[in-house]
Formats: C-alpha cells, sequence, structure tokens
C-alpha cells in the first residue's frame, strides 16, 4: 500500500481530463489522494476494504473481467503477482482508458528485461516519476493490525501512458516529495 504523498507528487505534475477509476482501490489511498488535489476520482475493487456507504466507492468488481469503464483515466497501484498481475492490469487497462493509464510500480517491474522486449516494446510508457525519498509499501493487512510504514527499502516509479498525446520517447523523471511534504 503506497504512502500518500506519492499520489500527491503525482498530482503535482500529471493533470488529468475527466474522471480516474482505481479499479484496485484497496482501503483508497490513491482515490483519496487525488479527491484532495481536485480531481475527480471513484475506486473499485475485488474485496470492499473500504467502509460501507463510502461515497467514492463504486462497489466490487474483478477488473480482469470488466468490459467497459466510464472513467477515460486509471490510476492504481496493482496487484502485483509476481509481476504478472501488474502486468496483466496495465494491459487490460490500456483497452479500456481513453485518456491516462498510471500505474503504481516497483523500480524492478519498469527494469526487466522481459519487459522491454514485450509491453513496453509494444506501448512504452510515455513519463516514468521516480519517487525520492523511498515510500514505504507494507501490504494493507499489516497497516490495519497496528503495523507502521517506515523505510522502504525499494524504489518505486509511476508509469504513464497518456493516450491523448503523441509519443516522442519516454521522458524519466524524478518526484522528490520535500517538493510536496515541503
Amino acid at each position: 500500500m503506497e504512502e500518500p504523498f506519492v499520489t500527491d507528487a503525482l498530482a503535482k505534475v500529471e493533470r488529468f481530463v475527466g474522471p480516474v477509476l482505481d479499479p484496485c482501490c484497496g482501503q483508497g489511498n490513491i482515490v483519496r489522494g487525488l479527491l484532495a488535489a481536485g480531481v475527480e476520482a471513484v475506486g473499485a475493487d475485488i474485496a470492499q476494504r473500504v467502509p460501507d456507504g463510502t461515497p467514492w466507492f463504486l462497489g466490487t468488481a474483478d477488473f480482469m473481467q470488466v468490459a467497459a469503464i466510464s472513467q477515460p483515466n486509471i490510476v492504481m497501484n496493482p496487484p502485483f503477482f509476481r509481476a504478472k498481475g501488474a502486468e496483466a492490469f496495465i494491459r487490460k487497462a490500456l483497452t479500456l482508458a481513453t485518456g491516462k493509464v498510471v500505474t503504481f510500480a516497483d523500480l524492478k517491474f519498469l527494469a526487466s528485461d522481459g519487459r522491454a522486449k514485450g509491453l513496453y516494446a509494444e506501448m512504452p510508457p510515455n513519463r516514468v516519476w521516480s519517487i525520492s525519498p523511498r515510500p514505504s509499501c507494507p501490504p494493507g493487512d499489516f497497516l490495519l493490525a497496528g503495523g507502521e510504514a517506515d523505510g522502504g527499502t525499494a524504489d518505486w516509479v509511476w508509469m504513464v501512458w497518456d493516450q491523448t498525446a503523441p509519443f516522442y520517447g519516454t521522458q524519466f523523471d524524478w518526484l522528490r516529495a520535500e517538493a510536496v511534504l515541503g
């Protein structure tokens, strides 16, 4: 589960035309961060992990079985499943969204030789934002049980596919927390 500052930083550098869907919203960090930044956002997940009556929660759904969405943009921290889940979610999102698909992933996911020859050769992201300092991203269940997020040991990125913009190559840059947390 990503720390709130990573979505805050994303909202400072990416603009969204139209609403955003987080199809694997978990406890809602991404949706809440986007809403706080003034972005219209909703979420769904395969299981409900937010309180009943949460206004932005659309309900439970298996994203891999969804045939259409009404939001042009998708922002997500997809389930990983040894990277196969994240790649499947990205590929599915790219077939459904008409605007941006933005994925939060471990830097190792980005650096994979297999994806360089596959997913990124077929559909390279427009932008990659490396997050600094390292966020701590323990499982949501760990946090719900009273654990604390501290001392991140993995490097994380936001990968952005902008289906409304021409592709001139992948731009790489850093999102620095001090610009958000100030």
